[in-house]
């Protein structure tokens, strides 16, 4: 969305229209565009900020644990959930991540390493969207994953 004057904004990258502030369509435009400078230009700005102080920061005290306190993946993964940064870590979508934290029959610890891994039977949850991720993860970051069906 883009202003020209006073009411003249471009809906897409094709279409000029008049803003009325009374359209649900313009206003959620409006929404839209707004959530997106707050995702992509403000958070990453923050969240590279807090990048760089966590390595300087490390590199200065010797700290060798890089998830402890990390606050680069507070503010990039929205939570300060061990589980739910794992996850998103991996490629799993803030949804995904979210029921899979609700549903912890799906979450193992595995017994010789101590680490967190989602079992087989997430592919068969029932939600369509972490099926999806399930699958495209499964091919890329297979050591999330354990055999155990249970």
């Amino acid at each position: 969305m883009y202003f020209h004057g006073r009411n003249d904004f471009w809906i897409n990258r094709y279409t000029k229209g008049v803003y009325d502030d009374t359209s649900l369509i313009h206003r959620n435009i409006v929404f839209s565009d707004t959530l997106e400078v707050i995702e992509n230009v403000i958070l990453f700005s923050i969240s590279n900020y807090f990048l760089r102080f966590s390595n300087e920061y490390r590199r200065i005290k010797g700290d060798d644990e890089p998830d402890t306190n990390n606050w680069y993946e507070y503010v990039e993964y929205g939570t300060t959930n061990p589980l739910t940064i794992l996850l998103q870590r991996n490629g799993f979508s803030r949804e995904s991540a979210r029921f899979i934290k609700e549903n912890p029959e799906y979450v193992v610890k595995d017994g010789s390493t101590g680490k967190l891994k989602l079992k087989a039977s997430l592919s068969k949850c029932g939600r369509t969207s972490v099926e999806n991720d399930v699958e495209y993860i499964r091919q890329n970051v297979p050591g999330i994953f354990t055999d155990e069906e249970e």
